[in-house]
């Protein structure tokens, strides 16, 4: 069964007087549990596709499907019900809140969704402890590394415990040891746990590793 479906997808942008075309009609089907890097220059249309898989942006013509639901149809309200419950999202740039701690990070998806307090801190507890982070559940990202700043944005990803995580450049900052552990990392939760990964990227240690690659130039899938 397909998690994620792209049907004849365009995406424009206005710019002042000018029209950029992100991506040209582009046609993918994702499988649950797989491993996907989607790769492509800078510009490519990586980021856009992704930000359509997330229901984060709209198409401008066609039809993503995510759960077999058109996404366009959705309204505010139950595109952001959808991410809370089916999709994790792993930044290039971590995106964690300076103020909080890597556990209050963590707990915070789960609060946004109503979770109770206790009920947040115990799950995101243990996600953070599958990531190797016991020991760190109590310091804010200025006094963690690189890579375990990547653990805590991962641990967040997970702690809803969503179908589809879309990952943009996740190893992009990482030094080679780091970002190995990362893709390792990923790939048992992929393998374990039959979490969907699809990634953005054009780092060829994390290429190198997935299960498929989709190549997209200039806003088209390459055949």
């Amino acid at each position: 069964m397909n998690i994620l479906e792209f049907h004849e997808v365009t995406k424009d942008y206005r710019l002042g007087e000018t029209t950029v075309s992100a991506l040209r009609g582009v046609d993918l089907a994702v499988g649950e549990g797989e491993f996907i890097a989607v790769l492509g220059a800078s510009g490519s249309g990586k980021s856009t596709l992704l930000n359509l898989a997330g229901a984060i942006d709209d198409p401008t013509t066609g039809e993503v499907r995510i759960r077999d639901r058109d996404a366009a149809g959705l309204t505010d309200n139950e595109k952001a019900e959808l991410r809370s419950r089916s999709i994790g999202f792993i930044f290039q740039n971590f995106n964690l809140l300076s103020v909080l701690t890597a556990l209050e990070n963590v707990m915070l998806s789960l609060q946004i969704r109503g979770s109770r307090t206790a009920i947040a801190r115990q799950e995101a507890a243990q996600r953070l402890d599958e990531v190797g982070l016991a020991d760190y559940l109590h310091h804010r990202p200025d006094k963690l590394s690189g890579g375990q700043r990547q653990r805590v944005a991962i641990a967040r990803a997970l702690v809803t415990r969503p179908s589809l995580i879309l990952a943009d450049e996740p190893t992009a900052n990482l030094d080679h040891v780091t970002a190995q552990s990362i893709i390792d990392l990923m790939k048992e939760l992929n393998e374990k746990e039959g979490v969907t990964f699809l990634f953005s990227t054009h780092d060829q240690r994390l290429i190198s590793e997935v299960k498929r690659v989709v190549r997209i130039d200039d806003g088209r899938i390459a055949q």
